[in-house]
Formats: C-alpha cells, structure tokens, sequence
C-alpha cells in the first residue's frame, strides 16, 4: 500500500465531510521533507499549523504560499528544550528520522537541543477552539504526545487523529519500530484513544497486498494481532471522535493505492 498517498486521498475525503465549515484547525505534526499534509489541509480551506523544529526551505515556502502557521519547535510532553537526534538510514543522514527518542532504531548520534512544547501549551499558544484533525509523525515519540489527550477537555480533542507505528522491518521480526518498547507505544496510543471515546479506525499499511484494516475502538480486544497482520511494516492509524465514513466508500479509495510497490530501499528511505 502507498501509504501516504492513500492516507492523504483518505483525509481529503473525510475532513470536509466531518467539519464542512472549516471551524477547526488541521495540525501537521512532524512534517519532515515530503509528505506535507499542512499543504493539504491549506488546500481544502481549513486553517493549518505546521509543527517542525528543524524545517526544510521547501516546507518554509509552502507555509508562505499558504498561509500556515509555521511553529518552529518538537511537541513534547514538556514545554521548555529537549535532546533532539539527527535521523540516518544506512549510516546516511535522513531528517524523516530525526526524534526526541534516543533509542529509535532511525536516531544517530549527532544531537542538538530544540525547543519544546506539551500538548496543553501548546493548544493554549495557539487560541485553539476547535481541531479537526491531528497529524503526528514524530518518530516514536507518539505516544508521549497522545497519553496527553487526558489533559484534554473533550471539546479540544481533534474529531480526526492520524498517527504513524513501526518501520524498519515488519512486525513479525519484532524489532526496529516493532521493538517490545515501541510496540506497546503504539498500543498505549490506541488505548489512550479508546478511553477518550475514538471509535472507527483505519490502518493503513505499507505491506504489498495488505488491505486497510478497520475496526471500531470502543468494540475491539486491543491486543496487536487484531490490529496488526505479521508481516506490517509501517503506516498510519486514523482514528474518528464522534464521527464516521462509510466502510465502502473506505475500501473503494484505498483500493487505488494496493499496487505500485515500492523498492525496500526507498520506501526505508522515505518511510516512518
């Protein structure tokens, strides 16, 4: 599956079906270098806030093309500055792995501090009265940013969350993104939602041949091979608040993205 361009084609979809007057704010969390889904959110007319320490000059001009709101720090579970390590793959500097956490199987060993901000700070810092969708891709800090959802009153949980699990190698091997630490991040980020009232949800996977999983928060066993087939490799888990999509009308826009493979090597390369 391609995953972001299926993810993207998904939220183009759903987000103006689920706030069609444009009265929340689209976040994009962890934007790294290609996939920009702040450009999308401009596009479809909602009000958007880029969130990314260390951007790019193409990620610079598109928030100046479009009038988003670029805020230059790492959403954390704390406001103030933290470690931030530089991404690589294959001993090769990558800034789609750069993370707040030393042990991601993308971290090197170059490090800089960067300002931080915890969900409530920031959701104070930026007037927010309304969010319709969440983007994170932060590289296994994601659970750290979504446990705070606690913090949370209900009327500032976003109606959409989309948040990014694994990679570098597929489920079954256990390791990487899938590492046991990583894994039950990825579950405590489900739980977490389960709790605050979430309920569909779409998996979206990288694995060739792999359908979209979806399935209901608040009636599933939370245990990862309900969620998860062996040989998943990285994606992206959509989640609603108090809002659906029809199941069909899912399967029909994701069935465009199931062929076209991508080689290991760039997939890794651009992934998590």
């Amino acid at each position: 599956m391609r995953v972001e361009a299926c993810c993207t084609a998904l939220l183009k979809q759903i987000l103006p079906t689920l706030d069609p007057q444009r009265q929340g704010l689209c976040l994009d969390v962890g934007v790294g270098t290609f996939a920009f889904y702040c450009q999308m959110f401009a596009q479809l007319g909602f009000s958007t806030i880029a969130i990314e320490p260390l951007p790019i000059p193409k990620l610079r001009q598109i928030c100046q093309r479009h009038h988003i709101q670029l805020l230059e720090t790492c959403l954390s579970n704390q406001t103030g500055t933290q470690t931030f390590y530089g991404g690589q793959f294959a001993r090769l500097g990558n800034q789609n792995f750069n993370s707040l956490a030393p042990d991601w199987f993308g971290s090197s060993a170059r490090s800089q501090q960067v300002p931080t901000i915890d969900l409530p700070d920031l959701m104070e810092a930026i007037a927010a009265q309304q969010i319709t969708c969440l983007k994170l891709d932060i590289e296994g800090w994601e659970p750290v940013v979504i446990q705070q959802f606690a913090d949370l009153p209900a009327s500032l949980l976003p109606k959409v969350t989309m948040f990014e699990y694994g990679g570098g190698t597929d489920r079954q091997a256990g390791a990487k993104g899938w590492a046991p630490k990583f894994l039950e991040g990825t579950m405590q980020c489900l739980t977490t939602l389960q709790q605050r009232g979430y309920g569909l949800s779409i998996m979206v996977d990288y694995c060739h041949g792999t359908d979209v999983n979806v399935f209901d928060l608040q009636t599933m066993d939370l245990n990862p091979a309900n969620v998860f087939p062996p040989n998943a490799v990285y994606g992206n888990i959509i989640s609603f608040y108090e809002g659906s999509y029809p199941q069909e009308a899912i399967a029909q826009i994701c069935q465009r993205y199931r062929g076209g493979v991508i080689n290991w090597l760039v997939s890794q390369l651009v992934s998590t």
